[in-house]
């Protein structure tokens, strides 16, 4: 069999449709999600995405899978953010830097990673996701702090607790602070912890 034998336009139009309907259902997924709906039902994608129930699951072969694909998709959208590497001599301007990237970001996925962390107990792939972000979100902070920062493992573990998603989530949403006053609160925060630096 050739190569055009294998590549028919049917066959590219077969594919076309399926990858525009497997987009629809991931951009359905993360509306619903961006709307406050924590764990939409495989029911509420399809009518969102104008698609038949039959085609969520031909496309994905659960809703695990659909939330793994909606995670990668989140991740696309904010590397720039995180791919930026800290651009300062001096320590400090790139903790600062970090620090505004940090709560600009958690603004972005606030709503997604909610329904993650909510999932992820129900979702060993979730579970594993959740472990790499805390894992990189560390990783990223401990760059940033010089050495006699990180020779103090209290103060270490403070900032990390300071600048942490949960902190974020509790100010914007449990204690109903705007951006600017919930980014007021973690500056005050840190900048306490670091008074002695």
């Amino acid at each position: 069999m050739s190569d055009t034998e294998i590549y028919t336009p049917t066959s590219d139009g077969r594919h076309q449709r399926s990858r525009d309907s497997k987009r629809k259902i991931v951009t359905a997924m993360l509306e619903l999600v961006r709307a406050g709906v924590i764990a939409p039902t495989a029911e509420e994608v399809a009518a969102r995405a104008n698609v038949g129930l039959r085609t969520v699951f031909r496309r994905f072969k659960d809703m695990e899978s659909l939330y793994v694909e909606m995670s990668l998709a989140i991740s696309q959208k904010v590397a720039p953010l995180l791919d930026e590497a800290p651009s300062h001599e001096d320590w400090r301007q790139n903790f600062r830097q970090l620090l505004e990237r940090r709560l600009q970001l958690y603004e972005i996925i606030m709503p997604y990673r909610i329904a993650a962390n909510a999932m992820k107990l129900k979702s060993h792939i979730l579970l594993s996701r959740h472990s790499e972000l805390v894992r990189d979100e560390r990783k990223l902070l401990r760059g940033v702090l010089p050495g006699f920062l990180l020779a103090d493992p209290v103060l270490a573990e403070a900032l990390e607790a300071a600048l942490s998603f949960d902190m974020w989530n509790q100010l914007r949403n449990d204690q109903d602070l705007n951006v600017i006053e919930a980014t007021a609160v973690v500056q005050k925060f840190c900048t306490a912890l670091l008074r002695g630096a």
